[in-house]
């Protein structure tokens, strides 16, 4: 069994680019504030503030003025309720200082059928659905976000994005958007001169990517985001999870939670157990410092590979 001191130690230092806080359109289980008490309590060095229908980089400016002990980092999603693939949408946000820009996920093309219904797998349903299936119900979830056209190239307006990424240095997350669109995504985002590219929880049902197309994608000098709450809640076996690192490498690994949801863990103790699990199953300090403190650190730009 892992050492829960060393634990409490790697926990302090880690970034989580992936939380779920309030304000929000869903019950969370903590606002910022809240999020950011228990962060810095836990010694943690960062966190993303992601919502899937608003920017969060004006709350992360005033959550750093309360809280001078931890930095916290805005997202914005591609959704519909930000115009979907809008490159004003991504040029304010990088005016206010966002960090990550997540391509389309609950209003992504490749979340459509699961959202109807259409598509059954078997697996427990996302938490933010309940809140898709009401918008279309009224009739006002608009159509799917596409990032590719009919022939599988990125659309204009995608490109427009990535540029915008690229001019204020910001993190481009591929949100939801199919497996079969992610290396015409990543390859796009390289010739507009974006530096940062993470694919986001490759081990979620709608997003899953087999190990070849791990590799592939892993050429292109990415980040892979293996979140908690996949294995947590049953969407993938864990054994899975520790293959896939095993086999990509801890190198281009970031660890985060995907925590947020009123029943879940709070993000320290989210963290923690998957630190454990992790120490249990045969990965070493050093490995795990570098998917939680060095990668991740390195993408929101706080750390270079010399310090890292």
């Amino acid at each position: 069994m892992a050492d829960l001191e060393m634990v409490k130690d790697l926990i302090k230092g880690a970034y989580d680019m992936h939380i779920h806080s309030e304000p929000d359109v869903l019950p969370r289980k903590f606002d910022d504030i809240v999020l950011a008490e228990h962060a810095t309590a836990a010694g943690m060095a960062g966190v993303v503030l992601k919502s899937h229908y608003i920017c969060t980089a004006d709350r992360a400016n005033l959550i750093n003025k309360m809280f001078p002990d931890i930095k916290a980092f805005g997202g914005l999603a591609l959704n519909n309720s930000m115009g979907g693939m809008n490159p004003l949408a991504v040029d304010v946000a990088g005016r206010l200082g966002n960090k990550v820009v997540w391509f389309p996920t609950v209003d992504a093309e490749n979340e459509a059928k699961n959202i109807t219904g259409e598509h059954v797998d078997g697996k427990p349903a996302p938490y933010w659905m309940t809140i898709a299936r009401a918008m279309r119900e009224k009739g006002l979830a608009g159509d799917p976000v596409k990032v590719t056209d009919s022939d599988g190239k990125v659309t204009k307006a995608a490109r427009q994005c990535m540029e915008v990424i690229a001019e204020y240095d910001m993190v481009l997350a591929t949100g939801h958007i199919a497996p079969s669109e992610m290396v015409a995504v990543v390859k796009a985002a390289r010739e507009a001169k974006v530096q940062r590219v993470v694919i986001t929880h490759p081990e979620f049902p709608a997003t899953y990517l087999e190990l070849d197309q791990q590799r592939e994608l892993a050429r292109l000098d990415v980040m892979f985001e293996r979140c908690f709450t996949q294995p947590y809640t049953k969407k993938v076996a864990c054994e899975t999870v520790y293959d896939n690192i095993r086999q990509i490498g801890p190198s281009s690994t970031i660890l985060s939670t995907d925590l947020g949801q009123s029943t879940a863990p709070w993000v320290e103790e989210g963290m923690g157990v998957f630190i454990e699990n992790l120490l249990d199953n045969g990965f070493t300090q050093r490995e795990i410092e570098t998917m939680s403190h060095h990668n991740a650190g390195q993408m929101l730009g706080e750390l270079t590979p010399a310090t890292a």
